[in-house]
């Protein structure tokens, strides 16, 4: 436990100095939608590098826990489309909040990217030419792949931290307080992205605290596939994916707000707890392998 909660301190004051360096220091434009977007990929690896020297200070090997493991298992595959079921039931979902009606079309977009006033005709009738069932086959296949490659090349930067460094670290744990441990840790760790307006542009105070909530359903979700194929590349994947596929939400609904809207939102709260209880109900009924009540450690030797 020592271990895991020296990590989480580190990481995050590392990684909080880093952005106040690149953002007040070089004005690296943090605040910005481009300059965002790309910082918040270099962040992404900063978890990478925390653990990396924590090992060496520790004289650990690169892949002492065993979890950057590459041997594919059908939980990979399930990992991987997993997402898109829960995205499109987000939509779903997101339908049935107040205020929300499920259309397709670019307010939403134009809304959610502050496109300027000059070119929102332009958004508007580039999106009108692509038929609605097209869009979708575009976006799924488009971050499906992006899902398993370039995204999944960034998320790893993240989960070699959160599903490496701490899953060790906390093996003695049992599952629910570990991946509590793990969510909350991940959360914080996203403060200043929250507040310079990432996943919740309109609402990032309070976007500090559902970002907590988000990590620790998503969370849950990656700690029992960790476990189950005994490897975080398949966390990496399930990130990766997720990130591809949120924001598709904003072409097929019109209204709403950061509290209620996509996967950061309400509606993918209610998905990603259903997903768990199924997730559980399959562990401990069909596979009875009853991962969820088991320590960290006693799932990654069984």
């Amino acid at each position: 436990m020592k271990k895991a909660i020296r990590f989480s301190i580190i990481v995050c004051l590392f990684s909080w100095a880093m952005f106040a360096v690149a953002h007040w220091g070089f004005g690296m434009g943090a605040d910005t939608p481009v300059g965002l977007m790309l910082f918040s990929t270099v962040y992404m690896f900063f978890p990478f590098i925390t653990a990396l020297v924590l090992q060496a200070i520790d004289k650990e090997k690169f892949n002492h826990t065993g979890l950057v493991n590459f041997k594919i298992k059908w939980s990979w595959l399930v990992a991987w489309l997993l997402p898109v079921v829960m995205v499109l039931l987000c939509i779903l979902v997101n339908g049935l909040m107040p205020g929300v009606s499920l259309q397709y079309n670019a307010e939403q977009l134009i809304n959610q990217y502050h496109i300027p006033e000059g070119q929102q005709e332009m958004v508007r009738e580039q999106l009108s030419a692509i038929p609605a069932s097209l869009m979708v086959v575009i976006i799924l296949v488009s971050s499906l792949m992006a899902g398993v490659s370039v995204n999944a090349l960034a998320a790893f930067g993240e989960e070699y931290g959160w599903r490496n460094y701490l899953v060790h670290a906390l093996r003695e744990k049992k599952f629910w307080p570990a991946a509590l441990f793990i969510g909350v840790v991940w959360g914080i760790w996203h403060f200043p992205l929250i507040l310079m307006g990432h996943n919740y542009p309109n609402e990032p105070q309070w976007g500090v605290l559902l970002m907590v909530v988000m990590c620790i359903l998503l969370g849950v979700i990656e700690l029992y596939f960790v476990l189950k194929s005994k490897s975080m590349i398949v966390a990496a994947i399930l990130h990766g994916t997720i990130n591809a596929l949120a924001g598709v939400v904003i072409y097929f609904t019109l209204g709403g707000n950061d509290f209620l809207n996509g996967m950061p939102g309400l509606s993918g709260f209610i998905v990603m707890a259903l997903t768990i209880v199924c997730l559980w109900i399959y562990d401990k009924y069909i596979a009875k392998e009853n991962i969820f009540s088991m320590t960290l450690g006693e799932s990654l030797e069984r």
